[in-house]
């Protein structure tokens, strides 16, 4: 039964999706690979060519099963309590923010270009100015 099953479903299926597809990334690029460099004899095909998976071997049913557990897995970890809890109050805070107009965020675009184009030119005459006047108070004249 899932905790608090219609609270925080957002944040719930994004936690989860993101956690998921991590796991399928490394599952497709990294298992199955190294699967087939383990055991060179499950690269045989067991049956024809299916849709969207291609020739299936044992490197593919192995990899499925572990994607298949990772899901059951990863879903199951997020309806423990303080976990879920979390996801349903994050979701709950992000309701309440208010994002600013397009107004509103160019002006504060132009103001942080502005504040670093003033302060590159600030750093960059205050390097060149003590450039020049450092190596003569030090004594080393070039």
């Amino acid at each position: 039964m899932a905790y608090k099953k219609d609270q925080g479903r957002y944040a719930r299926m994004t936690a989860f999706w993101a956690l998921f597809l991590l796991a399928a990334d490394g599952c497709l690029r990294s298992l199955q690979g190294t699967l087939r460099g383990w055991f060179p004899g499950m690269a045989e095909d067991f049956a024809d060519p299916l849709p969207l998976i291609g020739q299936v071997d044992g490197a593919k049913l192995t990899v499925l099963a572990v994607l298949a557990v990772s899901g059951y897995v990863i879903h199951r970890v997020l309806e423990r309590p303080k976990l879920a809890d979390l996801l349903i109050d994050t979701e709950h805070e992000l309701r309440m923010v208010t994002w600013p107009s397009f107004k509103e965020t160019w002006a504060g675009t132009i103001a942080v270009i502005a504040t670093v184009f003033t302060l590159l030119f600030y750093l960059f005459a205050s390097d060149i100015v003590l450039s020049a006047i450092l190596p003569r108070l030090m004594g080393s004249a070039s």
